[in-house]
């Protein structure tokens, strides 16, 4: 799984877009077969991503979202990364297998606790000023689709 963490990053830096139908929210750039809907929350933009193979990915950004990827949980990181992504920081890390989340997507797939894909960009303003993706992955083609998307985000192109 690193190596294909590694050729993504570098994919995305050097092309810097993916094919795709753009949403509205931060240019992200989905990939086939894909679909993203809006959702409500009081101080957040929220929005579900999709597939048709199953995978879901949550999307919130706002003043008081905080960060899914903090470094102080790295013993329930299989992997966490900080990486600069088209000029932008962002955080990166896999929950380890069997370690339950305060964002509890297990249920969602009727899976097992872990192997929760966390994508952070910090934002201007203070520490909890965020945009997360979070997704239950299965496998690495669903790693592979997740980062895809996610690392096309672009902060300016949206309010947040």
């Amino acid at each position: 799984m690193r190596n294909l963490f590694v050729t993504l990053v570098l994919f995305l830096s050097v092309s810097g877009h993916v094919s795709g139908s753009e949403t509205a929210f931060g240019a992200i750039q989905l990939l086939e077969g894909y679909s993203a809907k809006r959702g409500s929350a009081v101080d957040a933009v929220v929005w579900t991503i999709q597939g048709k193979n199953g995978l879901v990915i949550h999307f919130e950004a706002g003043p008081s979202e905080g960060r899914a990827v903090d470094f102080k949980d790295n013993e329930k990181y299989e992997w966490y990364r900080e990486q600069s992504v088209n000029g932008r920081k962002v955080f990166l890390a896999l929950t380890k297998v069997g370690v339950k989340t305060h964002t509890d997507l297990d249920a969602e797939r009727n899976l097992t606790p872990g192997n929760i894909l966390l994508v952070t960009f910090p934002l201007e303003g203070s520490k909890d000023h965020a945009a997360n993706f979070v997704a239950k992955v299965t496998n690495s083609g669903e790693m592979a689709d997740a980062l895809l998307m996610a690392l096309t985000f672009d902060p300016s192109m949206g309010n947040f």
